[in-house]
């Protein structure tokens, strides 16, 4: 057996999902219409009542955080709120997609979900972080007891000839023809790797319309929202990390008064056993001290 088949052999026999197998499923609405799939436990053990609402990055696969989901569900209670760009969201070509919107789909869906801001924690990467911290800025989401984000930025960072056959194709080719395009190209400019594997995901994954919807959020800059940040913040970059590199993290650490900074050897460390028992250690430790 290659080493190449042993590693993703080990890496699945991780992945029980149990978190996202016993979950219970709602869609929560929002204020335009649409509706956002939200899942869910409540089997936390943690004596501070914490919850959880975990908010993964633009046009991911959340199942990638499986083993994270699974070390943690147990000890919080816990949420995961699927935006808008993702194929699960009920939304229509009438639906917008910009900055606001998305910062406002978080307001409304920690209000659906009647989650209490004083007991919960916002765990978000990438883009979603600027979601929530667009909420923040205009009052459209309750400040919460903290925040944990992967991968701070404060402009997203997609491929921008992606971006641009996204724009201008129709969404009908862009489900079809592009989506072995765009993996071809994937192929042929992005060095394998981590990286390569999440973008091919993306488009394997992604509903055209929903992006081309929220493509705008790929140009916004939210440094004023980062300073305007208030509540302790755990800021993680990698070391091994390309999409997210980590001098940006450091720059959205100085940018936030009550902001502390981890480093983690990788993407992957985040992801999978045995890094993801570590890391969610370390998560576990910045939330209760923040919870006393």
């Amino acid at each position: 057996m290659s080493p190449k088949k042993k590693k993703k052999e080990k890496i699945e026999e991780h992945q029980k999902a149990l978190f996202y197998k016993e979950a219970e499923r709602m869609y929560v609405p929002v204020s335009d219409g649409a509706e956002l799939l939200v899942y869910y436990t409540k089997k936390g053990k943690n004596p501070s009542g914490v919850t959880i609402l975990f908010i993964p990055g633009y046009a991911s696969v959340p199942m990638s955080w499986n083993d994270l989901w699974d070390e943690l569900y147990t000890e919080f209670d816990l949420y995961v709120l699927e935006t808008r760009e993702k194929a699960t969201s009920k939304t229509k070509w009438r639906h917008k997609g910009s900055m606001n919107r998305s910062g406002k789909d978080i307001g409304d869906a920690f209000k659906a979900m009647k989650l209490d801001p004083k007991k919960t924690v916002i765990f978000c990467a990438s883009a979603t972080i600027l979601y929530s911290l667009r909420g923040l800025a205009e009052n459209w989401l309750e400040e919460p007891l903290g925040f944990i984000m992967i991968g701070p930025v404060r402009t997203p960072k997609l491929p921008s000839k992606l971006i641009f056959m996204t724009k201008f194709t129709p969404s009908f080719m862009i489900d079809g023809l592009l989506r072995s395009v765009g993996k071809l190209w994937i192929n042929t400019v992005i060095p394998k790797g981590k990286q390569r594997d999440t973008y091919k995901q993306y488009i394997g994954t992604g509903s055209a319309m929903r992006w081309k919807k929220t493509m705008h959020v790929t140009f916004w800059d939210g440094t004023e929202d980062f300073k305007k940040l208030k509540v302790p913040s755990l800021m993680v970059g990698a070391v091994q990390e390309d999409l997210h590199v980590d001098d940006e993290t450091q720059v959205c650490v100085d940018l936030v008064e009550k902001s502390e900074y981890l480093q983690v050897p990788s993407f992957l460390y985040m992801h999978h056993l045995p890094g993801a028992a570590d890391f969610a250690k370390q998560l576990t430790e910045f939330i209760e001290k923040i919870a006393q």
